[in-house]
Formats: structure tokens, sequence, C-alpha cells
């Protein structure tokens, strides 16, 4: 099959990932300039950032429901939209409570719609390659806080952060052509067709029985009314056909997901991880600058960690494909590696730019790993027919973590006067993560290959190439 679409699809979904998440992960570096700017306290700050990404991530039910209502493109579309308006007027930020408004809830919604369809449609668009290729494209924001944080800085240092405002709205304006080049995928189709075949060929056996019925009258009367019966029947026949269908797509998959024990501790997982991530992403830059750094090694540090988070991203996408690899053991690695590192900043030891450095980089590298397989595990647990909505739910579940994360870490800085606090609370949140995820029968989980079906099963409903 030619896949020319299928690169284009993926190129531009790597470049959304790039600009929105550039932006996002890079909020951190406001974060310092807001609490000099407004006099407040670090916890009402970095809600700002929890808010965003908290929007950003659980829009993902909301993204699943309209993206089945009208195309992928047109609901990124949207999402560009409602990004560059919350983007364009924080330049003219009054307070606090504005800042919350456009950028934590408009401009999170407008990203949510931007991912969800996007990131799905990467996936979709290779069935063979899957998890290589969402691995790369995941990488896209991993790039982009590589790029952004040193961007940002330098603007804020040139014009003021409300300078750099006006420049990353026009930024964020390319995602609208980004979005227009996005495509049905041919599966997608194929589903379409197989569906229209189907409610078709039961209308046909269910208008053919009804006339068969009211057929039976032998007078002339009785046979014009049997005709405008069996109109009739044929008209409440597809409403009767397409009641189920309808009801199947808006209940029975949250119950089917529900009912899917893997796919339910995996959404557990993210909530935990989620928690300990955004905690870091928000509050580490504020932290470098407290423990002596300059605002440019802080800077450096969170480019350093989103770099080898791209590495990360490549490298879980490029071990995801070998049989001999299991996921479900490589991705409770890396939340492991993860929380010990976030527990390890706190040593005055490590309080040097070398030492970060290091330890920021296993951080990005484990972080990347577990990104890279989350499209895939999704997959795994619940079929390339629900990758949608299942990767829907999961993002509400990680935008749930991302609410709780940063306030709860500003608020125990705030009580003892330390960052220590704030960082236990993130690291023991991502190993609570990996132990979470450990409830997976070791025999299902570890040592078999084979996906999980929607009711929870062992026993794969297809056969996805690894």
């Amino acid at each position: 099959m030619n896949n020319t679409w299928g690169l284009a699809i993926a190129v531009s979904a790597f470049l959304i990932q790039f600009i929105l998440y550039g932006i996002s992960l890079s909020f951190g570096i406001y974060v310092i300039e807001l609490q000099k700017e407004f006099d407040q306290g670090l916890s009402l700050i970095s809600s700002i950032g929890s808010i965003h990404f908290g929007i950003q991530l659980s829009t993902g039910p909301l993204a699943s429901f309209l993206m089945r209502k009208m195309s992928y493109t047109k609901v990124c579309l949207l999402g560009a939209l409602l990004s560059s308006i919350g983007l364009s007027v924080l330049p003219f930020t009054p307070n606090l409570p504005y800042l919350i408004v456009f950028y934590g809830v408009l401009t999170g919604l407008g990203y949510g719609f931007l991912y969800v369809p996007s990131h799905t449609l990467s996936g979709l668009w290779f069935e063979q390659k899957r998890g290589l290729v969402t691995g790369v494209v995941t990488s896209g924001s991993s790039l982009g806080g590589v790029v952004f944080p040193f961007i940002i800085k330098n603007l804020i240092e040139m014009y003021g952060w409300r300078g750099s405002m006006f420049i990353i709205a026009a930024v964020n304006l390319q995602l609208f052509i980004l979005a227009g080049l996005l495509r049905e995928s041919p599966i997608q189709r194929e589903w379409k067709r197989t569906k229209t075949r189907t409610v078709n060929a039961e209308l046909s056996e269910s208008t053919t029985t009804i006339f068969t019925v009211h057929d039976v009258s032998e007078n002339s009367n009785g046979c014009h009314g049997s005709t405008i019966a069996n109109g009739r029947s044929s008209q409440e026949t597809r409403k009767m056909v397409k009641t189920p269908l309808k009801k199947q797509k808006s209940t029975l998959v949250l119950l089917q997901l529900l009912s899917n024990g893997p796919y339910v501790l995996f959404t557990i997982n993210n909530v935990l991880w989620n928690i300990g991530s955004s905690s870091l992403v928000l509050l580490s830059p504020d932290y470098f600058t407290k423990i002596g750094l300059s605002l440019t090694q802080a800077a450096t540090l969170l480019s350093i960690s989103q770099g080898t988070t791209v590495c990360g991203s490549i490298v879980g996408a490029l071990l995801m494909n070998h049989h001999s690899i299991n996921r479900c053991m490589l991705y409770l690695s890396t939340n492991f590696v993860a929380g010990l590192c976030i527990i390890a900043l706190t040593l005055p030891v490590l309080h040097t730019m070398l030492a970060l450095t290091l330890v920021n980089s296993l951080l990005g590298l484990a972080f990347g790993i577990s990104l890279g397989l989350i499209v895939v595990m999704v997959s795994d647990f619940v079929g390339s027919r629900l990758i949608g909505d299942g990767m829907g739910y999961l993002m509400l579940a990680c935008g749930v973590g991302c609410f709780i994360g940063p306030p709860v870490g500003g608020y125990l800085k705030q009580q003892t006067d330390s960052y220590e606090s704030a960082f236990y609370f993130a690291g023991l949140s991502v190993l609570l993560s990996g132990i979470v995820l450990l409830i997976i029968p070791m025999r299902d989980c570890f040592k078999r290959s084979n996906k999980y079906s929607i009711s929870g099963s062992s026993k794969p409903r297809e056969n996805i190439t690894k």
C-alpha cells in the first residue's frame, strides 16, 4: 500500500506535538516571572500550568466524542482556533484569574483537541510499524521541550514575558496548516464500509420480513394498505437498527473499557505517573534557581531532560517492535527509574551542574520510553478499533493527575519552606504508579506477548504486529 499520506500524517502529528508541548512544557520558565509580577505563592502560580495540563489531557473523552461526530481534521482545526485565541490575549493579562481562564482552560482545551486526533491518526495509518511511528511522533513533544525553553528564555530577556507571548501566539498559528494535512486512514475507511454493509444487510433482512407479513392481504385495499405499512415499517426498522449502534458507541464502549482489568490498572498508573511528572515539569525550573543555578542553567537542564526524552521515545519505539521485549516489563522499569531519579534531585551531593545533568538525562530517558509506549499499550489492551476511545479516557485520567500534582507539590513546598517534600511527593507517586501496574498477573503481563481483549481476557481478539 502506498503510504505517502501516512508519512505526511506522521510528520504533521510530530510537528503538532512539537509546538503544543514545546509551549506547554516551557511554562515552568513563566512560573518564575509570574511570581515576580503578581507576588503570589508558588501553589497558586503553578496551578495555572496544572489547570492547563489537566484540561489539555482531560478533554480526551470529549475529543473522542467529537472525533466520532466529525472528521479528525475538523477537531484539530477547532483546537488550533481555541489555542490561538487563548494565547493571543495573554499579553494583556491583568491578573491571575485571567491567565487561568485563557491559558489554563481555553488554550488547554484547544491543545487537547489537537493532541488526541493527531496522535491517534499517526497510529492508525501504520498498522505494521505502529510502535515505531508513534514513538517517533511522541518524540516531537520532547523535542519541543528542548527548543522552546531557550527560545522563551531569550524572548523574555529581550521583550519581557508579555512581549514573548505575542511571538508564541504567532508560532501557534502554524497549527492551522498542520491540522489541515490530517486525513482519514485506510483502516477507518474499511471500518465505515464494513459498518455500512452490516447495517444495509440488517435493513434488507428486516424489510423483507415485514413485507412478507403484510403481503398476505388478498383485496386491493389490503394490498395498497400493505404497501404503506411496509414503508412505515422500513422506517421503524431503520430506527431500530440505528439505535443499538448509537448506544454501543455512546455507552457500551465505556462499560467495556471499565470491565477491562489491564486497561483500568494502566489508567490508574497514568494518574499517579502524571502527578509526579507534571510536578517536576512545573516546579523544577524554580527549584534549580533556588539551589544556586542561573535561569540559563535551569533552562539548560529542562532542555537536557526533554532532549533525552526524545532519545527515549525513539529507543522505546525500536525496542517495542522486538518480540523478545515485553512491553509491560519495559514500561514498569521506566516508572521505577523515573521515580528514583526525582527523589535523587533532592540530594545535596548532586547539586552540581554535572550531576544534575546526568540525573536529568536518565530521568528524561525513562520518561521518553514510557511516553513512546502509551499508544501501543492502549492498543494491546483494547484493540485497534477502540484506540481512540481508549486514548480519550486515558487522557482524562492523565488530566486528573496533572490537576493534583503541581498544586499539592507547591503547597507542600510552602508549608515546609523546602522543595524536598514536593519532590518526595512527586517521586513516590511515580514509584507507586509502577507498583499499581504490577497487579496485572505475572503470567499475562510479563511472560506472554499476546494482546488483551476488551473483556480483559489474555486471549487476543486481533493480531496486531508488534
